[in-house]
């Protein structure tokens, strides 16, 4: 069984599609669902990596009834404090963000809740001193590329209960396999449908650059300055070469998550709290296509190749999945050679280059033939 963490819906009815998604699948089951404060709630921390923007304030109070009715129906919790930025000791702002720490944590246990993903090391060891009962998932933000930096991060801290490799090892089978190897007892969580360029140039700081204390508005102004402005220079790489960047992503296929498994890899996460289809829930039928894929390939292969990544394939709108899938590169070749592509690719490697002309000249095909 595959176990999947997705993100938390806003409403306790939306809790309600998570479990009609379960019943519908069988290799598969969302486990876990993870949330954090938008940037405009008025006790958001300061820690959060706030990714989402609700229009009206709110406060956790707001949010508590659906926590426990997650809860209640047998979904573990993860709340994200997992903003890679450093902390601003000096700053006017870090009492007020411990103070509004402290007064979270004791939220969340007061509906027996107790798992953190984090990604400072600052943040790790003032809670695992001052709340030593809560669980430490530690976030793929760390951007931790390296089987030497796993193994000091580890014995640093022994009670990290998970780790989620950074997005650019997803296709490193020997650093995944030697991860398990070395850490059986440790949780390894993969990001399936990142749609994040491969190798991105800006990931952390776009991470880091989520406003703390700050309206929403904020991303109004000062474009060049703000998350915003990652998207754009994100989007201006993408239009260089669409089908190359669809063939280098590291994103998981659902018909590739049998071959992690077979590494003892079984628990993924799927991302999307960012869009403007999640708010509403019309998100959650791209959740429920995905893991039917997982079951059976040939029941999704008519769908919009879109709904199986965030951000990347919203330039693919009218690409079926089966027009991209027998054109992606294959997963075996990275059993060998997944290793080297942070050194190889496009100097001495030139296979996804290859797969992605491939998929050009068919897209091109359908085109011409009215067919796309």
């Amino acid at each position: 069984m595959y176990e999947f963490s997705v993100p938390m819906p806003f409403e306790k009815k939306l809790v309600d599609e998570i479990i009609s998604i379960n019943s519908q699948i069988q290799k598969s089951k969302i486990t876990s669902l993870y949330f954090a404060l938008p940037s405009t709630a008025s006790d958001v921390t300061g820690f959060e990596s706030c990714r989402t923007i609700i229009e009206k304030s709110t406060d956790f109070n707001y949010y508590k009834e659906t926590i426990s009715y997650l809860r209640e129906k047998n979904f573990d919790f993860i709340y994200l404090l997992n903003s890679p930025k450093p902390l601003f000791i000096e700053s006017e702002y870090f009492k007020k963000q411990l103070e509004r720490l402290d007064k979270l944590i004791n939220n969340l246990k007061s509906i027996q809740c107790y798992n953190l993903r984090v990604s400072n090391i600052q943040l790790i060891q003032y809670l695992l001193k001052n709340y030593p009962e809560m669980n430490i998932y530690a976030s793929t933000s760390f951007e931790y590329t390296q089987l030497k930096q796993y193994q000091n991060f580890i014995t640093t801290f022994p009670k990290v209960k998970q780790i989620v490799p950074s997005h650019d090892v997803n296709r490193n089978f020997t650093l995944l396999k030697n991860l398990k190897k070395l850490y059986p007892n440790i949780s390894i969580e993969l990001l399936a449908n990142e749609g994040c360029l491969g190798g991105c140039a800006f990931r952390i700081g776009h991470s880091m650059s989520f406003p703390m204390f700050f309206s929403h508005k904020i991303y109004e102004h000062e474009e060049d300055l703000l998350p915003k402005a990652y998207v754009n220079l994100c989007g201006k790489l993408l239009h260089q070469n669409f089908f190359l960047k669809i063939c280098t992503s590291n994103a998981i296929y659902p018909w590739q998550i049998e071959e992690y498994g077979k590494i003892g890899i079984k628990n993924f996460k799927l991302t999307g709290r960012a869009l403007p289809s999640f708010e509403n829930g019309k998100y959650f039928k791209n959740i429920l296509t995905y893991l039917k894929g997982i079951d059976d390939y040939k029941s999704i292969e008519n769908e919009k190749f879109k709904s199986l990544l965030e951000y990347i394939s919203y330039e693919a709108f009218g690409y079926k999945i089966k027009d991209i899938k027998p054109y992606l590169p294959d997963l075996k070749y990275f059993y060998k050679h997944g290793h080297m592509c942070a050194s190889v690719c496009q100097a001495e490697c030139f296979y996804c280059n290859q797969c992605a002309e491939k998929m050009k000249l068919h897209i091109s095909r359908l085109t011409s033939s009215n067919n796309f």
